[in-house]
């Protein structure tokens, strides 16, 4: 796709770009690299130069770049897609299969109903490569049904549908692609009338306008929707309800972490922990898997962001002990696993960063070799490590990362 001639592009602004490409904070690279926040949010506004080599080695090697990227011609607005989800990009990108002919055999909708539940599933015990499989498949039966049938009932499928799309986008570091089934899955649910549906794709949504660097527009978003569907007298409102507005919370929480507004993060997150204190563990509305757990694992998350990894460990190990630990998905105890290693990670503490990467690979291994953020952070691990576990370095060495040579 064409875009501007990336030499003129400030070299701070390309490397603004790919730390939002891989979903970092401005706290969490600078410690990847050994410098202050402020001197990257510096480098990052023009005002200080990153013309050392040495210094922009570092930087490329954190944000899993080459220094030509950042400092030669190249197309920032190109969508790079990995091969393995190469299927989902032309499901999202081909728009004839949103607005032309309705050709080929329909599916009934409430098997695709059926087939979007299993996505879900599947996302939650971290098994993508058969998402990476199933999902191009179902986008594309999906979109076919809307537009044969026009129908509020296959709307709402297809919203769904996108919804999961974007969440997987989202943990593979894909915003982009990300961006476009976010939007699609607000408009199909818009068209069904249900606000419910809509405050639900607002959820994902507003990770992916935090995703693409603009955490303040992310965090307005969900706070308005939220605001929309609070309910008058939360012990009266339907549990489903609940869930997806304690969501919204907790997913403007998450953008005010990496707004560094530490008093609104605890604020949201304790909002949204009393509801979901009444809501209790092992329930799942409208796939958001919102409970205590979910609220422990992002004061975790957050806590990392905000660059608090002493409380980020704490309670981590306190929510271990929980009884609603085990109740999660695969996926979601490794996620907070990965989590609690990046805290540790910030602590200097490797060795505990590694156990916890490990057993989060044992749990559900596509949280450590599938998504970016997990390879990264096992990399920086076998980096900084003397003497890594043998498993540890077994497995950088079975994902081909540099650290583990």
């Amino acid at each position: 796709m064409a875009g501007p001639d990336h030499n003129s592009v400030p070299v701070g602004r390309r490397v603004a770009y790919w730390r939002s490409r891989r979903n970092l904070s401005q706290q969490v690279f600078a410690d990847r690299i050994g410098k202050s926040k402020s001197w990257v949010d510096k480098v990052e506004r023009g005002v200080r130069r990153l013309d050392k080599m040495s210094v922009l080695q570092d930087v490329a090697d954190a944000l899993g770049v080459d220094v030509a990227l950042l400092t030669n011609a190249q197309e920032m607005d190109e969508v790079r897609v990995p091969g393995e989800v190469g299927a989902i990009a032309e499901a999202l990108t081909r728009y004839d299969a949103v607005v032309g002919p309705a050709d080929g055999p329909d599916r009934p909708v409430r098997e695709l109903a059926k087939a979007t539940a299993h996505g879900w599933l599947a996302l939650q015990y971290g098994r993508y490569d058969q998402l990476l499989q199933t999902l191009p498949v179902l986008l594309r039966a999906a979109q076919r049904h809307r537009r044969q049938t026009g129908t509020a009932e296959s709307a709402s499928t297809v919203s769904q549908a996108y919804q999961l799309t974007t969440t997987v986008l989202r943990r593979l570091g894909q915003a982009h692609l990300a961006w476009i089934a976010a939007d699609r899955a607000l408009t199909a649910a818009d068209d069904t009338g249900d606000q419910l549906l809509a405050a639900c794709a607002a959820v994902p949504l507003g990770g992916v306008v935090r995703d693409m660097g603009q955490p303040r527009r992310a965090f307005e978003l969900c706070v308005s929707v939220a605001h929309r569907m609070a309910p008058p007298d939360p012990h009266r409102a339907a549990d489903e309800h609940l869930s997806v507005y304690g969501s919204l919370l907790l997913q403007a929480a998450m953008s005010a972490s990496q707004m560094d507004d530490d008093l609104t993060v605890s604020e949201l997150v304790d909002q949204a922990d009393d509801i979901a204190e009444r809501i209790g563990d092992g329930q799942n509305y409208h796939w958001t898997a919102f409970g205590p757990a979910l609220v422990d694992r992002v004061r975790i998350a957050a806590a990392v962001e905000l660059g608090n990894a002493d409380s980020a460990i704490d309670t981590h190990q306190r929510a271990i002990e929980r009884p609603g630990w085990r109740a999660q998905p695969p996926g979601a105890r490794a996620e907070q696993l990965v989590d609690a290693a990046r805290g540790y990670a910030h602590l200097g503490r490797m060795t505990a960063a590694g156990a916890a990467l490990l057993e989060a690979d044992l749990i559900a291994p596509g949280e450590v070799r599938v998504r970016p953020a997990g390879r990264a952070l096992l990399e920086t691990v076998l980096r900084r490590t003397r003497r890594p576990d043998p498993r540890l370095t077994a497995l950088g060495e079975a994902l081909g990362l540099d650290g583990a040579r």
